[in-house]
């Protein structure tokens, strides 16, 4: 039987420093840091730029990435120069190609099943494609998308590197991981206690990296 080959994790909607460290401590490839004002995770610039200098400190070649929906593209391009992320994630209706100036590396978002056949690559491409569930308010909400459809997509998408989100946990991430075969896992819900939207839960995210990277939970 053939080892499934290690994928990506990213923790989202991060908002303490010491769940900072723990994403860091184990091996966490990126870090979701949310600036939509709407989100129960949302960050003000002033409170994600302590866990931006947290995680700079800690592991220099950690993915930060801002979670945006709809943003006005100048008040964006500000916030990403005090921060200094390394990619921005779009949520939300506008066409990605209003955000081509920004100087970072994007993430597109695909919500829901669209048609296999309508999906098309935007320009400029993006750093990775992230296929998440069509749910009122933009994700964190543990629904999960329909798998078999993000399989399709993955082979679609090809070579582009695509990645899944929507009600990944612990218990479900392998299954995930074999049956999409993205090139990494998106969670925020799954990773958190129970009803704490504004925490996470140590034990989830090391259960949660050692599945992706192919390794005994510690």
């Amino acid at each position: 039987m053939s080892v499934r080959p290690p994928a990506k994790l990213k923790i989202c909607g991060v908002t303490h420093l010491d769940d900072v460290d723990a994403c860091l401590a184990h091996g966490v490839d990126a870090i979701g840091l949310n600036l939509w004002p709407r989100s129960p995770r949302a960050l003000t610039v002033a409170q994600a730029l302590p866990l931006v200098h947290r995680a700079r400190q800690g592991r220099p070649t950690v993915q930060l990435v801002g979670v945006v929906v709809d943003p006005d593209p100048a008040s964006l391009r500000e916030q990403l120069a005090v921060l200094q992320l390394d990619a921005v994630q779009l949520h939300g209706d506008a066409a990605v190609d209003g955000y081509g100036d920004l100087g970072v590396p994007y993430v597109w978002v695909l919500r829901g099943t669209p048609p296999l056949d309508a999906v098309r690559l935007p320009a400029p491409a993006p750093a990775w494609i992230l296929l998440d569930a069509k749910v009122p308010h933009y994700g964190g909400q543990g629904v999960t998308t329909d798998w078999s459809w993000a399989r399709g997509a993955v082979e679609r998408l090809s070579p582009a590197p695509v990645w899944l989100a929507g009600g990944i946990t612990p218990d479900n991430a392998a299954q995930a991981l074999q049956t999409v075969g993205p090139a990494g896992l998106d969670v925020a819900s799954g990773a958190e206690p129970k009803g704490d939207p504004r925490r996470k839960d140590p034990a989830k995210i090391a259960a949660l990296a050692a599945i992706c990277h192919n390794r005994s939970a510690p």
